[in-house]
């Protein structure tokens, strides 16, 4: 996407595309919950099995899982690039996290360096190193294509 003035905005797949930091949340803490919650739900079922009572395994188990997950979504939100900001030669990155709440401010910053490898392109803004998976960007070819050009103005 190209806007006024030379600036230009690539979305990812994972972009949440006006929805709430709840509801980005929610929907990034099922898959997590799911892997979380597996062992305990075998437990159970053993337990059962066995004719033993599974509550204890529920009451213990669910709670940590639960922890488990939400930690993990925490982590997994405030990491995954989901916007690109490119303007003359400075570039800024949201996450998730500060995508879903659009009026946090951008941070911007050179880009040191771009590696692109078959499938992936490794940048440098900064002292922050980034993958970028071409399987997640749309406009792949043009995303790249901009980095370069914003790495050779500066």
């Amino acid at each position: 996407m190209v806007l006024a003035q030379g600036r230009q905005v690539y979305f990812s797949i994972h972009h949440p595309g006006g929805r709430s930091k709840a509801a980005v949340a929610g929907t990034a803490l099922v898959r997590p919950l799911g892997f979380c919650m597996l062992p305990v739900m075998i437990g159970a079922l053993f337990s059962m099995l066995q004719g033993f009572a599974a509550l204890p395994y529920l009451t213990l188990g669910f709670p940590i899982a639960l922890c488990c997950a939400a930690g993990w979504t925490w982590l997994h939100v405030r990491r995954l690039i989901c916007e690109i900001h490119i303007y003359d030669d400075s570039v800024a990155v949201r996450t998730l996290h500060e995508a879903a709440h659009p009026v946090s401010d951008i941070e911007w910053k050179r880009i040191l360096a771009i590696t692109t490898k078959a499938g992936h392109a490794d940048i440098t803004l900064g002292l922050t190193s980034i993958r970028l998976d071409q399987d997640v960007w749309p406009e792949w070819f043009s995303v790249v294509e901009a980095l370069r050009h914003a790495k050779n103005i500066g």
